[in-house]
């Protein structure tokens, strides 16, 4: 008597199951990799966005004193005019003598510190 069985041997099964495994070694660090890409672009996006704040704070400032420049911007005078992702720790700001304003330290999503250059330029480090 003749049984037609069907289905997968256990062979069959553990072919599939190494050749996803092999697909998945392959594809989740690529994977990892475009993240991790587009938080650092995320993070100099953010970067341009505490120079704002700062500009914004900056403008503020001399119209509410009479064309006086600040001395100083700290991440107190500038964080409640920060609209989006806002750094973990304190960054520092500086005015240039031409009164471009530049950012350093600004550590995003506990990995990148970016700042900025004085022409304006974001860049971020891993860390």
């Amino acid at each position: 008597m003749k049984t037609n069985q069907k289905g997968f041997t256990l062979i069959e099964l553990l072919a599939v199951i190494i050749i996803l495994a092999i697909i998945a070694l392959i594809a989740v660090p690529t994977i990892l990799g475009i993240i991790d890409k587009s938080r650092e672009g995320a993070a100099e996006d953010a970067t341009y966005g505490l120079v704002s704040a700062a500009e914004t704070y900056y403008a503020e400032y001399m119209i509410d004193n009479a064309g006086t420049a600040p001395t100083e911007i700290t991440w107190d005078n500038v964080k409640s005019k920060v609209k989006g992702t806002a750094p973990t720790g304190t960054p520092t700001f500086a005015i240039g003598s031409n009164g471009q304003i530049t950012v350093s330290g600004a550590v995003f999503y506990s990995k990148f510190t970016c700042s900025t250059d004085s022409s304006g330029q974001a860049s971020c480090t891993s860390s």
